[in-house]
């Protein structure tokens, strides 16, 4: 997936701490608004505000290319991150996900 991300932008953002990877972050921007994805810090790192600053960090260089919206997926069952971004200043938006597979 980096590689792939790669051939793309550089937009991936990794705390660390001696060599030891804590956690990581890829963002995009299309143009039109910025995306989160992949956010992820190791369990046993957590409310150590590793992702708070890893969500800033993406923010703040997707606002430098001239990106004025974030947006972002979650579950609709995983309260627990809904307000983790919520106290970032994220709010839920009433719209419809849809995807597909590509073969």
């Amino acid at each position: 997936m980096i590689e792939a991300k790669l051939q793309v932008d550089d937009q991936i953002f990794v705390a660390e701490d001696n060599g030891k990877i804590l956690g990581a972050c890829m963002a995009g921007y299309d143009g039109h608004r910025g995306w989160l994805y992949s956010v992820a810090v190791y369990s046993d790192q957590r409310r150590r505000g590793i992702g708070q600053k890893l969500i800033r960090g993406a923010m703040e260089a997707l606002q430098e290319i001239g990106c004025i919206k974030v947006n972002l997926q979650i579950r609709a069952s995983n309260h627990e991150v809904r307000a983790f971004y919520e106290s970032l200043g994220f709010s839920v938006e009433e719209r419809i996900s849809m995807g597909a597979f590509l073969e």
